[in-house]
């Protein structure tokens, strides 16, 4: 039987890298993008353009012969720390979704690994988070968090319906090889690569290196087990270790204080105004600052155990990132 691998939201940080492993293996891949996106793969990948928005648009990503299996890897999705209601998340993160598991149950797709967030969570004050027994939409108050545990929730109907479904839960993905510079996390380093910052903030987060969660779902989809989740976490850094860091890698001096968050909170929207005009996703909103100061601790136990995964130290991750960059400004 010949193995077809399916990767939605391919032209994203996640989907790309993930689509450059499965390469490294001379694995047959199907790419899932937009129309007018550019894939940034190379041409023995097999290029799709749909929308998981439109059913109809999604068949030929689907269809295969009978001695081929497909494995779908739904990466296609929208993140954002904006605080703003947006219908797009809806209608990307929720429907989209449920479109693209009726195409699996339709097709008959051997397994389906579904890319959550922890942000579907709803968190405990306390201690180290691991995956919980349910989801809460309604308990959720950011936009973001609540479409990833309706779209979670999705799933796991779906499993009820035969679907062979693995959910994995990344916290902050950064790492290299984010081409459109799209997600929050890798526009939030790159400022920093840019600009030295005179002091830090209080609070902090699980950042977890992309090509760890690539490799992670790869694992997940021979080792998940049907309708689990699994969390895919990295390590804890508060935001002044990660400007630290940063200043480290470029022979800056270390910073020295944090702003304590109950300051910055009031100024935070005219922040996400500001930041705005010069980005068309602006990293500092409200609900970023609220998440930094939020329980930031998550095990991936769960996830080691059962998938062998393995999670690479910030270093290493930063470093590469910054190495990245400086070849993008000699272009």
């Amino acid at each position: 039987m010949k193995t077809i691998y399916l990767v939605s939201g391919a032209s994203g940080h996640l989907g790309s890298t993930l689509i450059k492993i499965l390469k490294e293996k001379k694995n047959r891949i199907r790419a899932l993008i937009l129309p007018g996106e550019e894939a940034y793969t190379d041409k023995d990948t097999e290029i799709f353009i749909g929308d998981v928005t439109e059913l109809g648009s999604l068949e030929r990503f689907f269809e295969h012969e009978t001695d081929e299996e497909l494995i779908l890897f739904h990466c296609a999705g929208i993140v954002s720390v904006s605080s703003k209601e947006n219908p797009m998340l809806y209608k990307v993160n929720v429907e989209g979704t449920r479109n693209m598991l009726e195409m699996a149950l339709k097709y008959k797709v051997k397994k389906v690994v579904h890319v959550s967030s922890v942000h579907a969570f709803v968190y405990q004050d306390e201690g180290e988070i691991c995956e919980p027994d349910g989801f809460y939409p309604d308990r959720l108050g950011d936009p973001y968090g609540r479409s990833k545990a309706l779209a979670t929730n999705l799933c796991l109907e779906y499993v009820k319906k035969g679907l062979d479904i693995s959910i994995v839960n990344p916290t902050s993905i950064y790492g290299p090889g984010d081409k459109r510079k799209n997600n929050p996390s890798v526009i939030s380093i790159w400022m920093l690569y840019k600009v030295r910052v005179p002091i830090g903030l209080e609070g902090g987060f699980d950042f977890v290196d992309v090509r760890d969660v690539a490799q992670g779902m790869i694992d997940c989809a021979y080792k998940g087990r049907k309708g689990e989740c699994y969390i895919l976490s990295g390590y804890y850094l508060s935001a002044n270790d990660l400007i630290n860091e940063v200043n480290q890698i470029c022979g800056r001096k270390k910073i020295k204080g944090a702003v304590p968050y109950k300051v910055v909170k009031p100024f935070a929207p005219l922040m996400e105004k500001i930041t705005g005009l010069f980005i068309a996703r602006p990293p500092i909103t409200p609900a970023a600052l609220s998440i930094f100061n939020t329980n930031g601790h998550f095990s991936h136990d769960k996830a080691s155990r059962e998938l062998g995964y393995q999670a690479r130290r910030p270093e290493e991750t930063l470093r590469d990132m910054i190495e990245e960059f400086k070849a993008e400004e000699k272009i």
